[in-house]
């Protein structure tokens, strides 16, 4: 019923109020024209977020993209909160400095680095912000084909980055990096073990050799850490373990005890 992200080049911005902060939402990517032809995105996930973010609390946003899920976590925790967004694309990471100036969040801070589990510099595969799907910015792997819009980038420990903002606690982790998110569970470890947050990341097997990891390493790191672990849907969710896992799926890791 609706033109396709791609054939709404031509419309303009849409400065839009969802759950209580302004979004500019372009059609032409796949975020702004969910948001604007539907009224959000990811919405099983914000419900999560409401859940387990309280005034003051603590999260880290890993591959924030434009901030539609940033914005939510800095209205959550509030002032006296911290959101740490991490997002590596500078032209996307442009957008997201646009859209905390506009909600006026002072409780953001954004990291300019890949968050992964070694630092140095890595390739980064750095789609435009106009670009129909700019959050499919990713760490480009070693051995794999290159790609033409390609920059290099400073990579981060979760663990590093966490430690330098000196917060006495982390509710919530959410990681979507297209592939990525296992370097990311690695270099996370220690403040995982500490904090305990509850954690969101996106798999997809399609993506798996970028992170270079299978379900059966991603779950024993949780068993080891004493997580119970969730595939979640629109309007549910679903226990999973490495004899039942989804090909595709935002996973929901929920500390135990």
């Amino acid at each position: 019923m609706f033109a396709p992200p791609e054939k709404c080049a031509d419309l303009g911005e849409l400065c839009i109020v969802r759950d209580g902060v302004v979004f500019v939402a372009k059609p032409a990517t796949f975020i702004g024209w969910s948001v604007a032809f539907f009224g959000t995105y990811e919405p099983e996930l914000r419900e999560i977020f409401r859940a387990v973010l309280l005034t003051g609390g603590v999260a880290v946003d890993v591959g924030a993209n434009v901030g539609w899920h940033t914005l939510l976590m800095a209205r959550l925790v509030g002032d006296e909160g911290r959101v740490l967004a991490a997002e590596a694309n500078p032209s996307v990471r442009g957008r997201l400095h646009n859209n905390l100036k506009l909600n006026r969040f002072t409780q953001v801070e954004v990291i300019p680095f890949a968050i992964a589990d070694t630092e140095g510099i890595v390739d980064f595969y750095d789609p435009e912000a106009d670009n129909s799907d700019p959050g499919n910015g990713h760490v480009v792997a070693d051995g794999a084909p290159p790609k033409r819009e390609t920059i290099r980038v400073e990579t981060r420990r979760l663990d590093t980055i966490v430690s330098m903002a000196n917060v006495e606690r982390l509710d919530l982790i959410k990681i979507d990096v297209e592939g990525f998110e296992w370097p990311v569970l690695k270099g996370g470890e220690q403040s995982i073990a500490k904090f305990r947050p509850h954690i969101i990341f996106e798999y997809n097997a399609e993506y798996t050799s970028r992170g270079r990891a299978d379900p059966c390493v991603i779950a024993e790191f949780f068993h080891r850490q004493r997580y119970r672990l969730f595939a979640i849907r629109r309007n549910w969710a679903e226990s999973v373990g490495p004899e039942n896992w989804p090909d595709n799926a935002e996973i929901w890791a929920t500390p135990l005890g």
